[in-house]
């Protein structure tokens, strides 16, 4: 049986960036600012960033982001779904598949080598 790892697509790197976490209702033009949750993440990844949630988010919810790289890397405006959401040892988290191609998914991209490790 393959392990999580093993079906990883790009590798996972742990960090802790400041983000805002808009989840977007499906019909809706407009979003309230309470809508939005303000998070850290546990790990990323070129295509996908995993959070620490206060509550479940269903998967296949679409979600707007905001990162804040730290080392003045810059604030990126991203756009993705939640994978999955699940409580491994206790903390409970979600995986969020991001969409590269809306926002700013090209120069999220960009932090990245040809490998998916993250370039500092």
């Amino acid at each position: 049986m393959a392990t999580a790892m093993e079906n990883r697509r790009h590798p996972r790197i742990h960090r802790e960036e400041s983000l805002s976490l808009t989840l977007l209702p499906s019909g809706s033009l407009s979003v309230s600012p309470d809508d939005r949750l303000y998070l850290t993440s546990h790990d990323v990844s070129l295509a996908g960033i995993s959070v620490e949630l206060p509550a479940p988010i269903k998967p296949n919810t679409d979600v707007e982001l905001w990162v804040a790289l730290l080392e003045e890397h810059g604030t990126y405006h991203l756009y993705g779904t939640i994978a999955w959401c699940a409580a491994p040892e206790g903390q409970l988290l979600a995986g969020i598949a991001l969409d590269l191609e809306r926002a700013d998914g090209r120069l999220w991209a960009a932090h990245f080598d040809n490998d998916g490790f993250f370039n500092d």
